[in-house]
């Protein structure tokens, strides 16, 4: 075809690259699933509980943090950063639910949890993750609008929920026992 153009048989590779990249070992995709499944098990909980929809909602994002989001290097610090979580989130959670009617003082505090979970980051893994949870867990909380009221059924259901992502995680379908650390997969 020369150096003009792509014939359209050489279009369609790059078409197919855009929707199917590497993924040795399938890693990604396995961690994936199990973010999926840890998710809709810890959004069945605590329906199945009773807790509502909004309850229900924050849950299922909690669970989803937990499992993409702890990515320390060994199962024993995963355990360790996995029962941190609540630790970190719910003092938020509480205090974004009870400054539900004070914007200013939200706002402010708001930016205090930004700086702070940013800042956490310089601690490796577990800041990032804990970090990230903080902030999830007052983002979450202030888009909902949830009152003091509330609390009786947001903060059972996001412990529910880490309770259910680590199940998955530590006991149903624990990867990480079985998988080499990401720096000796790809060495020669």
């Amino acid at each position: 075809m020369g150096s003009y153009g792509r014939g359209p048989r050489e279009a369609a590779p790059t078409t197919a690259r855009r929707w199917w990249v590497p993924d040795p070992g399938r890693a990604r995709l396995l961690v994936g699933l199990r973010a999926v499944l840890g998710t809709g098990l810890a959004v069945t909980a605590v329906l199945l509980a009773g807790f509502g929809l909004e309850a229900a909602l924050l849950g299922g994002l909690a669970a989803l943090l937990a499992l993409f989001t702890v990515t320390d290097p060994d199962v024993r610090r995963q355990i360790s950063t996995t029962a941190l979580l609540p630790l970190v989130g719910l003092p938020v959670l509480v205090a974004a639910c009870f400054l539900h009617d004070h914007p200013l003082v939200r706002s402010a505090v708001f930016l205090l949890v930004v700086f702070v979970g940013v800042w956490a980051r310089r601690f490796g893994p577990r800041g990032n993750a804990l970090g990230i949870f903080a902030f999830m867990m007052l983002f979450a909380v202030q888009f909902l609008g949830a009152p003091p009221a509330d609390l009786a059924r947001l903060v059972p259901a996001v412990l529910l929920a880490l309770a259910c992502a680590a199940l998955v995680r530590f006991v149903l379908w624990c990867r990480e026992r079985r998988t080499p650390p990401p720096c000796l997969l790809y060495t020669s």
